[in-house]
């Protein structure tokens, strides 16, 4: 795994086994990343001046009102390794959190991952301070201090340094423009997606290339830290609807809710972040589509807009932490501190964000966030858009022309920023004025979302890749990756290019029906000097671009490994990209005598777990059959539901979904074959024998359809029909002729209590819908007196 190590910055190279640090003042860097990143003790050492003149002399500006402090510990209260395995077996990580830290050589508890020691913070509180948030990963944590107890507290022995707390201003301009009250006019195929307003920034940055490739978010998640959310807007309804909202917190109010709150919170709360969600995984086709349309979301409250938009840094870095430990892939932040912090400390390693920011990095998480609006001078970014090891984001317009506001770079340490550039004028963004507003809005803060969805894109393809490697696909793809410079870094993104920049694969058919010859194509622009493929049916290869026979119906995972000179071995898999069917349904046959119920068996060979099939049922022909009722078949006897949804009985076609899981955590029907669904009719007792009609699903409204949790599809179809017995009138026995028996069996019938006729029309030889005397009577004439004979039909 020693090749992934290769990307990161040289704050993150190396890891620790117990360190002693020594004190410094409050300005120069703290401690990076990856000595925390360690599965060792850490002990700080106590700072010749615990509170730096400089601090001194910003916090003495704010007068004798408390003032908002970090206190950074010493210590977790374990100094020795075999405390620290002790303290570690008490920490529980997430398995999500583990498997995404395994890509980094992580997935074990770390340093950063114990808890801070609570006597610290309550000898603080004890001594007169207010408690506001609690670092784990910067073993600190905040406080409201009166000015004339920093001293003493200062001195206790557990206390390394006390900085202030930064606060954070948006930049000007964060220019809300046009409102949208029409759908965006747009020609498309059948089967394209409709980006409405948001057409034009998706298309400039190459997204729908993506999302043609399949790739939308689906499973990864995306952390959004901002102002709050209109929640009930209609662009969020589908990730709602589908379950993929898995939690929410507010760090203002410190409450479940993200959402406006009457009566403490002002209406403008939800304004900002209702376009940052909108803009990067938004979904109301015809009106907006973000990059990260399906993914799964994490909403941070972050700022506090009651006053000047400002928030202080505790609650990023607390928002920070929490997403990681509820599993974030990517985070989208469109926030930037400078406070007391000048440019000398945008090094990438001083402010607390700036530390945080590459702590998540070192951690697996892609972190995205806005230069600022402080622009066109050079230096003008702030923090933690100095940190080493995320994607900082500038605004273009739709010209990819930088915007005058969109803050630069170079970070004082010399370092390039921003890394990319994506459009942050005029852009297309949901608005908090109703569930259905949009509108347009400019500045990095919009930019950014963009560029965070298209790295969702990017894990989803390679979850394998470290938050670096997504960083330099997008960077060394970008359209200036050439030239990168200062204003514009490496350029406008490029989605597709960046989704090639690793390892892709290509199939010239996804799916199709077994067996089949599938040609796969591989790419990588980092130059792989071998190429292996596993097909997931056991079989494998060693070329770039092999053809494969799959001989069996299935879902298969295939994965392409490349071994390349600069990072190694790289890895992308697809799960189930490989869909092969052999699935049939068969619409049984019965037949039966005019007025009997008849029953249609519909039986289905599925090849893939389906989680619902939609059954379609007709038979327009046939004015004497009714359906009754239907039921679940014998394969699928356990589902959860079976509802109509399509019901037209006076053209005799009707529509069935069969859910297996319908909440009650039922299994999905395993491939195999036999009956589905059974539907039951009556006939008319009026019917003439002899008439006969299919039952299929053709022209009901809706094709059979097979639903697997990857795939939507539709099987071979063979019909199947519904017949009525061939009775001649007349024919009471049913021995399909009319003789004296005939009269000998109404006569029994009539007169000695015999059996019924089989049906109406067989007993009724005169033709006048009913069986009586008459019917003896036309018989006689008919065999006895050279009458005329029972007419049929």
């Amino acid at each position: 795994m020693s090749h992934r190590r290769l990307h990161f910055c040289p704050l993150l190279t190396s890891l620790v086994t117990a360190v002693l640090l020594l004190g410094a003042e409050s300005t120069v860097a703290l401690e990076s990343a990856s000595t925390l990143l360690t599965d060792q003790p850490v002990v700080r050492a106590k700072a010749p001046s615990v509170i730096s003149p400089e601090a001194q002399s910003f916090l003495a500006k704010r007068g004798d009102a408390p003032v908002r402090v970090w206190v950074l510990f010493t210590d977790k209260g374990v100094r020795s390794a075999g405390e620290f395995s002790s303290q570690a077996a008490a920490t529980e990580l997430p398995d999500r959190v583990r498997q995404r830290r395994a890509k980094m050589d992580r997935d074990r508890i770390l340093f950063v991952d114990l808890p801070v020691v609570a006597d610290y913070i309550g000898d603080i509180t004890a001594a007169g301070a207010t408690h506001r948030r609690t670092s784990r990963w910067l073993n600190a944590a905040s406080f409201d201090i009166a000015p004339e107890l920093l001293d003493d507290i200062a001195s206790l022995p557990f206390v390394a340094e006390i900085r202030p707390v930064a606060m954070f201003r948006r930049d000007l301009p964060e220019i809300s423009g046009v409102r949208f009250d029409t759908p965006a006019p747009q020609a498309l195929a059948p089967d394209a997606l409709n980006y409405g307003y948001a057409t034009d920034q998706i298309n400039q940055i190459n997204v729908p290339a993506v999302h043609d490739k399949g790739f939308n978010g689906a499973g990864i998640t995306l952390a959004i830290f901002d102002t709050g959310y209109r929640k009930t807007h209609e662009a969020f309804a589908n990730a709602y609807a589908e379950g993929r909202v898995l939690a929410e917190w507010d760090f203002v109010f410190n409450d479940g809710n993200t959402d406006y709150e009457a009566g403490i919170d002002w209406s403008s709360s939800t304004s900002h972040g209702t376009m940052i969600w909108s803009v990067s995984a938004g979904y109301m086709p015809g009106r907006i589509i973000g990059p990260a349309y399906k993914a799964n979301i994490l909403l941070a409250k972050t700022e506090d807009v009651r006053d000047e938009t400002q928030v202080e840094e505790d609650n990023w870095v607390a928002a920070l932490e929490w997403a990681d430990n509820h599993g974030a892939d990517v985070i989208t932040s469109s926030l930037g501190y400078a406070d007391w912090y000048t440019y000398a400390n945008m090094d990438g390693q001083t402010a607390v964000t700036t530390v945080a920011a590459n702590t998540a990095a070192g951690l697996g998480i892609v972190v995205c966030n806005s230069m600022g609006n402080a622009g066109p001078g050079a230096g003008t970014l702030s923090a933690p858009a100095d940190a080493h090891d995320i994607v900082s984001v500038g605004a273009v317009d739709l010209n990819n022309v930088i915007a005058s506001f969109s803050s630069r770079g170079p970070t004082y340490d010399g370092r390039i920023k921003p890394e990319v550039v994506a459009r942050g004028v005029s852009t297309a963004a949901g608005v908090n004025s109703s569930d259905i507003g949009y509108g347009s809005a400019s500045g990095t803060s919009l930019s950014t979302p963009l560029v965070a969805g298209v790295a969702v894109l990017l894990v989803q393809a390679h979850p394998e890749f470290t938050p670096q490697m997504i960083r330099q696909s997008l960077m060394e793809t970008a359209d200036r990756a050439g030239a990168p410079g200062n204003n514009y870094g490496w350029g406008l993104i490029d989605a597709d290019d960046a989704l090639g920049w690793g390892v892709v694969m290509a199939a010239d058919e996804t799916v199709g029906q077994a067996p089949k010859t599938i040609q796969f194509t591989g790419g990588s622009g980092l130059n792989p000097t071998s190429w292996k493929w596993h097909f997931g049916d056991g079989d494998s290869a060693m070329v770039q671009n092999p053809s494969h026979v799959y001989e069996n119906p299935g879902a298969y995972t295939v994965s392409l490994t490349v071994e390349t000179p600069l990072y190694g071995a790289l890895t992308a898999q697809r799960q189930n990209f490989i869909v092969l069917l052999g699935d049939t349904t068969w619409y049984g046959t019965d037949s039966t005598f005019a007025g009997d119920p008849l029953v249609v068996s519909i039986r289905a060979t599925t090849s893939q777990p389906l989680n619902r099939l939609i059954v379609p049922l007709t038979f327009d022909s046939a004015d004497w059959l009714t359906l009754d009722s239907v039921r679940l078949g014998e394969r699928t006897a356990y589902f959860e539901r079976l509802s109509e949804t399509v019901s037209d009985p006076v053209n005799r076609r009707f529509v069935f979904s069969l859910t297996a899981n319908n909440g009650g955590g039922a299994p999905p029907l395993e491939p195999g074959s036999g009956e589905i669904l059974k539907a039951y009719f009556t006939t008319d007792e009026y019917a003439f024998g002899g008439q006969s009609t299919e039952v299929d699903s053709i022209n009901a409204g809706n094709p059979i359809t097979f639903i697997a949790s990857y795939l939507t599809y539709a099987p071979a179809v063979h019909p199947g029909s519904a017949a009525l017995i061939t009775t001649p009138r007349g024919d009471a026995n049913h021995d399909l002729k009319v003789a004296v028996n005939d009269l000998t069996y109404l006569i029994e019938y009539f007169y000695k209590g015999g059996p019924d006729p089989v049906t109406l029309q067989a007993g009724d030889a005169n033709r006048d819908f009913g069986i009586n005397i008459s019917d003896i009577t036309f018989l006689v004439n008919y065999l006895f007196k050279a009458g005329p004979a029972p007419a049929n039909p």
